[in-house]
């Protein structure tokens, strides 16, 4: 049961600073309505993702109607799609031939921009020099 209090029981707190804790009580409650709003409208664009989906699968299931009714007016024919596997030759001498051949040594590319003008700098200087 709830009892009444009597004016004798009630007490104050003395609050330092009344205006900072109002504003921080004020910015926090302006932080959850904006939270709030943006949660409905995450519900909205919920429920229209839900909506276009429903729409979807009723145009599918009338696309599959469709294709089955296609089918059924073409006529029937025994004929079947001619599949025709062909085997590559390979010449014998040519592998053997890339067998024997040395590894190519790979030039790699410069990784990063900077490796890159680097080397770009390097040949123009080169160049510089072959013609003094």
């Amino acid at each position: 049961m709830v009892k009444m209090q009597k004016e004798d029981d009630l007490f104050f707190v003395e609050v330092k600073e009344p205006n900072e804790i109002r504003r921080g009580i004020l910015e926090s409650l302006k932080d959850i309505v904006e939270n709030l709003q943006r949660f409905e409208k995450f519900k909205e664009i919920r429920k229209e993702k839900m909506h276009n989906i429903e729409i979807l699968r009723t145009d599918l299931k009338d696309l599959n109607k469709q294709i089955t009714n296609l089918k059924s007016a073409f006529p029937d024919t025994k004929l079947r799609e001619i599949k025709t596997k062909l085997k590559p030759t390979i010449d014998k001498k040519k592998t053997k031939k890339r067998k024997h051949k040395p590894k190519e040594v790979i030039q790699e590319k410069p990784k990063t921009e900077l490796d890159r003008l680097e080397s770009e700098l390097g040949a123009i200087e080169e160049k510089l020099k072959g013609l003094q």
